[in-house]
């Protein structure tokens, strides 16, 4: 009886961790579309809103997954703090090549 409890839930991660990496997957897919359609915008401007907007929206997350102590218990550590801001950094790299080779038509190279 409990290994049928197991069983299910762990169908039941499976099946949202499948469910959560098709929706990443269609959301990066069309976000080429997107980009072309805010094309007319300066790249700066475009990686500027990216990277603002993804602060409320991890906000939300965090707050909705019920982790806002754990990332008060991140805060409270330079360690964390630093790679986080090293992982920032790369991600901004990153958003800026990605963003860049959709301007120049070189979205099948990213």
């Amino acid at each position: 009886m409990a290994t049928d409890a197991i069983q299910l839930e762990a169908d039941s991660k499976a099946r949202r961790g499948f469910l959560l990496a098709l929706g990443a997957y269609l959301l990066w897919g069309l976000l080429p579309f997107y980009m072309k359609a805010v094309a007319h915008l300066p790249l700066a401007e475009v990686i500027a809103h990216r990277i603002v907007w993804s602060v409320p929206i991890a906000a939300a997350v965090l707050i909705w997954a019920g982790r806002t102590a754990d990332f008060k218990a991140a805060l409270r550590s330079p360690r964390i703090i630093s790679m986080a801001a090293l992982t920032a950094a790369l991600i901004s790299v990153n958003w800026g090549i990605y963003v860049w080779a959709i301007a120049v038509d070189r979205t099948i190279e990213t």
